[in-house]
C-alpha cells in the first residue's frame, strides 16, 4: 500500500487561492511537478517555499487543472473516502434531514469531493462521477456508498459536458445491486414516482424542495401556471396547498407526461392539465388571448454553461420573466429562479429588474430561497451556492 505521494507545486495566485478556501487552481498556476502525471492522479500540494496546501487530483487536459479534496496530506484510500461519507451523512443529520429518504447524500466540492454527486430515492442511489481524480477511486467510492446505505440499486449516471470536459467517456447504467430503476419518493406529503435511468440529471430535482414549501404556503385558491414544470415539483406543491387549478408547460413531452402521471399518482388530476410546448411561445399565446394566473412560476434550466454564455443568459432571464409578468394578474405572485451558477444574484436580480421595467410593473418581494441543506453551499466556493429563488407580488402602479 503506499504512503506517499508524488508532489506537485503552485504558483504564488495558485497558493493564494487554496488558502482563501477555494479548491480549484488552474493550468497557469502550476509549477513543479513530476513527469507523467496521469490524468485523475492525486497528489500533495506545496507552495513555492515548500508548505504543505493538502491533498489535490490532478488533470493536465481540464481546465482547472487541480482540484483540492483536503487541506491535510491524506491518501486515497478507502477509509479516506469512507470519513468523508460519514461527515457528509453527519452534516444532513445535523440538519435534521437524517430521515429523509429523497436526499442528496454526496454534493460536489460541498461535501469536499469535487465531481461526485449522490442522491437517494428511496431504496435507490443515483450516482454520478464527473472529474478523473474522483474516476480513480470509483469503485472504492461506490463500495462505500454501498456499505453505508444498503441500497437494492446503484445506478450511474456519469455523463454529460463535465465528463467531456475531464476527457472520460460517458457512463450510463446499473452498477450495484438490481431490480427497476423506478421508484417512488414523497416529499412533504406529495408523491413523485422517479426513473435514475430516464429522469433528468440523477433522476428528480431535488434541490427546489424548500422553494417548492414556499410556492405550496401561497397558492390557497389561486389559479397557476407552472413553466419549465420538469416532473410537475411546483404544481403539485400548489395543488397541495389549495390551488385552484395548474396549467404546467414544458418543452419536453417526457416531462409533462411524467408530471402528469404525478398528478394522477396525487390524485389531483382534475385540477392539473399539461402542455409540451416551448414556454415563450406558449406565454405569447396566453398573453394574446388574454388568459390571466394568479400566480406564474418560472424554473427554468440552466441559461449558460460557459462564460462565454453569460450575456445571452442575461437576455433569457429578464425576457421569460418580463413574459411571465405580460401572464400575471395584478396582485399576482411571480415565483421564481436561476440554477445558473455563473450569474450570481445580484447579476440575475438585475435581469429580474429590466423585466419589470419592461412590463411596466412594480414588484414587491415576499421571500427569499435557494438550495436545502443537502446541497451544502461553502462560502469559500461561490460555485456551491447556484440556486436563487424569489417571489414577488405584482403590485398596481
Amino acid at each position: 500500500m503506499m504512503d506517499s505521494l508524488d508532489e506537485v507545486m503552485v504558483s504564488r495566485k495558485g497558493e493564494e487561492r487554496l488558502r482563501s478556501g477555494h479548491p480549484w487552481v488552474f493550468g497557469d498556476d502550476l509549477r513543479e511537478m513530476p513527469r507523467g502525471l496521469a490524468a485523475g492522479q492525486w497528489a500533495w500540494v506545496r507552495s513555492r517555499s515548500g508548505e504543505p496546501l493538502g491533498t489535490a487530483t490532478i488533470n493536465l487536459g481540464s481546465r482547472i487543472a487541480l482540484r483540492r479534496v483536503s487541506r491535510a496530506d491524506v491518501l486515497p484510500t478507502q477509509a479516506f473516502l469512507e470519513e468523508r461519507l460519514r461527515e457528509a451523512c453527519a452534516r444532513r443529520v445535523e440538519a435534521g434531514m437524517a430521515s429523509e429518504r429523497a436526499l442528496r447524500v454526496l454534493y460536489s466540492e460541498g461535501d469536499f469531493l469535487p465531481g461526485v454527486i449522490a442522491d437517494r430515492y428511496g431504496d435507490v442511489l443515483s450516482v454520478q462521477i464527473l472529474t478523473a481524480g474522483m474516476e480513480t477511486v470509483r469503485d472504492l467510492l461506490l463500495d462505500a456508498l454501498e456499505r453505508r446505505f444498503r441500497p437494492r440499486l446503484v445506478y450511474e449516471r456519469s455523463e454529460g459536458g463535465g465528463r467531456r470536459h475531464e476527457g472520460l467517456p460517458e457512463r450510463k447504467g446499473p452498477v450495484r445491486g438490481e431490480g427497476p430503476t423506478r421508484e417512488e419518493i414523497e416529499t412533504d406529503g406529495v408523491r413523485f414516482a422517479v426513473d435514475v435511468e430516464a429522469g433528468p440529471k440523477t433522476g428528480f430535482f431535488l434541490d427546489q424542495r424548500r422553494n417548492r414549501g414556499i410556492v405550496r404556503g401561497l397558492a390557497d385558491g389561486k389559479t397557476v401556471l407552472d413553466g419549465f414544470c420538469a416532473a410537475g415539483g411546483f404544481g403539485l406543491y400548489a395543488l397541495a396547498g389549495g390551488a385552484k387549478s395548474v396549467l404546467a408547460i414544458d418543452s419536453s413531452r417526457a416531462a409533462v407526461e411524467t408530471a402528469r402521471a404525478n398528478a394522477a399518482l396525487n390524485g389531483v388530476s382534475g385540477r392539473w392539465e399539461g402542455e409540451a410546448e416551448d414556454l415563450f411561445q406558449a406565454l405569447r399565446n396566453l398573453r394574446d388571448v388574454g388568459r390571466r394566473f394568479d400566480m406564474v412560476i418560472l424554473d427554468p434550466p440552466s441559461f449558460a454553461k460557459s462564460r462565454e454564455g453569460r450575456e445571452g443568459a442575461m437576455r433569457g432571464y429578464r425576457d421569460i420573466n418580463r413574459m411571465g409578468l405580460s401572464v400575471l394578474s395584478t396582485g399576482g405572485i411571480l415565483a421564481t429562479s436561476s440554477c445558473t451558477q455563473l450569474i450570481d444574484a445580484g447579476q440575475w436580480v438585475g435581469a429580474l429588474r429590466d423585466a419589470a421595467a419592461d412590463s411596466g410593473a412594480d414588484l414587491e418581494r415576499i421571500a427569499w430561497g435557494g438550495q436545502p441543506p443537502d446541497h451544502p453551499a461553502l462560502l469559500s466556493v461561490p460555485e456551491t451556492d447556484y440556486l436563487k429563488f424569489a417571489v414577488y407580488r405584482k403590485r398596481s402602479p
